[in-house]
């Protein structure tokens, strides 16, 4: 024996029905509404005070984990009558989709989706009347149930469709004419015109809020009219016959008589408990407003007789499964498993064949293994040298190729000269001097600058102490290899010599001048 819990909230009011399940039928065991205050009309469906007041009065009755059914409003979802050309029914979903994506304003691809088919016109054209909730609304509603009930909405269908279902039970075996069923909510009121067993139009709208009952009855009147009016297009030139009003009669006899008077129309009551058996608990102590739990006590009877909720945005009508294929594909798998195993067992002694040879291949390699260790032996060394070679600096060659480049020791001279080779690779020179004047420093640095060298200055100062060299100066000269000093020469045998170097006969360079610094 399954439990169920049905709950539905609007802006000041949440309503709740719990009930157990007996065959295809329902015991009722609780049914009351739980006063949310007054709100902020920006609040969203989950927020901390539904939160708290739905938790508290439910732990208060002891209902724990139960499953749990969502109705929405007409308020809360897109709505939209569609046309459609002929199809097949398993593409019906896939083509209600595609024609919602271009008709509705806000839908998004990840939106609920979910149909009923209305009729099928002369042509075979198709009308259904399509419904999209928004993916942050559906996380709202779960929020909320998952606080509050401790279990995450099984159903979350539309409200008029949920009460229209429950009228269509009462009415079961009797000829109904076209009717508009009324149902009046704490803030709002549903509006929704069925035709034979079918809901053809739907509207929600909101309730002034006054306590004199004959001002919301003339608003209420006027929306009615309205709907009765917009229903004509879809009723296949029938009219709105009868007015259902949801509740016992203790709220409904001023707009009653006001349908009556204004619209001359047949007006029922439908109390949604009067068919259903109660708990002796409840028999005693009924809500107060009977006629709002009509769209909770209708899903609660969907849901035991195992009925399909016309719109439940959990459960969308989706294009049925195709056929099962097993015994098919198991017969072409049992073709393409004896055709493997004849390949295999060709590619088998092809295989065999070749390891043969593979594995003579093998013997000759390895009698070559000693030959290749050797020469890895002689290139590794070779490339050692190679590499020292490359990396060599010849200081006899960048000292001489300063000589000649520096200017003479009448505009510079040098105190200070060391070489040393750097651990990552390459060397540098650094040169401590004096200058005759500022100008000459820049002359020493153009001639350092050869070959690529980057040079590095550590500033330059005024030695008043030195009255014929008062410029002092320090360069660091960075080298990646030698530099080119002069052409080669070819000797008598035919091999490449360096020619000697040949210092200047002009004035001595600075290079060649060392002088301690005072």
């Amino acid at each position: 024996m399954a439990k169920f819990l049905a709950l539905e909230w609007g802006p000041r009011e949440a309503r709740v029905a719990v009930a157990r399940t007996r065959g295809d039928s329902i015991i009722l065991e609780h049914a009351f509404a739980v006063d949310l205050g007054a709100r902020d009309p920006g609040q969203t469906f989950s927020d901390e005070v539904i939160n708290e007041k739905l938790a508290e009065a439910l732990t208060s009755r002891g209902l724990g984990r139960i499953e749990t059914l969502v109705a929405v409003g007409r308020a809360s979802i897109e709505l939209r009558q569609l046309s459609l050309p002929p199809s097949p029914p398993e593409e019906l979903p896939d083509l209600v989709r595609f024609q919602a994506m271009r008709e509705f304003t806000t839908i998004g691809d990840d939106w609920a989706l979910d149909f009923v088919q209305l009729d099928t016109s002369e042509d075979e054209t198709s009308s259904v009347l399509a419904a999209a909730i928004s993916p942050e609304m559906i996380s709202q509603i779960s929020s909320t149930c998952q606080s509050a009930a401790s279990s995450p909405p099984k159903r979350l269908a539309l409200r008029p469709f949920a009460a229209a279902s429950l009228l269509r039970r009462h009415d079961r075996g009797t000829t109904q004419p076209c009717r508009l069923m009324v149902d009046l909510l704490a803030d709002e009121a549903d509006l929704t015109a069925m035709l034979d067993e079918s809901v053809v139009l739907m509207r929600t709208v909101r309730l002034a809020i006054t306590d004199d009952g004959t001002v919301q009855s003339k608003a209420l009147l006027g929306e009615i009219r309205r709907t009765i009016a917009s229903a004509q297009n879809q009723l296949r030139g029938r009219r709105v016959e009868k007015v259902v009003l949801c509740g016992d009669g203790s709220d409904q006899q001023t707009l009653k008589q006001e349908i009556e008077d204004g619209l001359s129309l047949t007006v029922e009551l439908f109390d949604p408990f009067q068919e259903l058996e109660v708990d002796a608990s409840l028999s005693s102590n009924r809500p107060e407003h009977p006629g709002r739990f009509a769209p909770l006590l209708g899903m609660l009877m969907d849901e035991a007789a195992g009925a399909t909720h016309p719109i439940d945005f959990l459960n969308p009508r989706k294009r049925p499964e195709p056929p099962s294929q097993t015994r098919r594909y198991s017969v072409i798998g049992g073709a393409i498993a004896a055709t493997l195993v004849v390949l295999a067992a060709g590619i088998y002694f092809k295989l065999s064949s070749l390891d043969a040879g593979l594995e003579a291949m093998r013997a000759e390699s390895a009698s070559l293994a000693e030959d290749v260790k050797t020469a890895n032996e002689s290139i590794s060394k070779a490339r050692s040298v190679e590499k020292f070679l490359n990396n060599d600096i010849t200081w006899l060659d960048e000292l001489y190729a300063m000589a000649e480049q520096l200017p003479p020791q009448d505009q510079a001279i040098f105190t200070q000269l060391s070489m040393n080779n750097r651990p990552s690779g390459g060397a540098q020179i650094v040169l401590d001097g004096f200058a005759r004047e500022a100008d000459d420093i820049t002359k020493v640095r153009d001639s350092l600058r050869v070959e690529d060298r980057r040079i590095d200055s550590n500033g330059t100062s005024n030695d008043p102490r030195r009255k014929d060299y008062p410029w002092r100066f320090k360069e660091t000269v960075e080298l990646v290899k030698t530099i080119s000093t002069s052409p080669t020469a070819a000797s008598s045998d035919g091999n490449e010599v360096k020619a000697d170097p040949v210092p200047k006969e002009s004035s001595e360079p600075a290079a060649a001048t060392q002088e301690t610094e005072a």
